[in-house]
């Protein structure tokens, strides 16, 4: 069965699409009831489902509670502000896809999927922070 463009996807589409903070669907779902209130929760939530299982926008499951979501797609990684919970893209260069042929001890595992998060401290809470010291 064809999936349909239905109006409510390419308003959550366009308001996904300017946000560059990794969302999760609940902020998602605040910005787009902020311009079009008239769209439901459920609504939100299962568009970004959908593209996600699509390929079309990336589900990050990161160290915390609520999925994020990012809409590139290559292979890169990602910080997460360990005062604010920002989440941050991060391009360097790692070898993940053949980690099982140097790694040792894994006790007859063959490692099929690799997950690297970083984390540290935002650029704004750093600041909040030397001007509480």
């Amino acid at each position: 069965m064809a999936k349909r463009n239905t109006l409510q996807k390419g308003i959550v589409s366009d308001v996904f699409s300017s946000m560059t903070n990794h969302p999760s669907a609940g902020m998602v779902y605040d910005a787009v009831h902020e311009k079009y209130p008239g769209i439901s929760r459920a609504t939100v939530y299962r568009i970004l489902a959908e593209a996600a299982e699509e390929g079309v926008i990336q589900r990050l499951k990161l160290c915390e509670a609520n999925d994020r979501y990012d809409f590139t797609l290559g292979k890169h990684y990602h910080v997460t502000c360990k005062c604010c919970g920002a989440v941050a893209d991060v391009r360097v260069e790692l070898d993940t896809d053949n980690i099982s042929d140097g790694a040792e001890g894994c006790q007859g595992f063959s490692i099929e999927d690799c997950h690297v998060e970083f984390f540290g401290l935002c650029e704004e809470c750093r600041k909040n922070n030397q001007n509480k010291n």
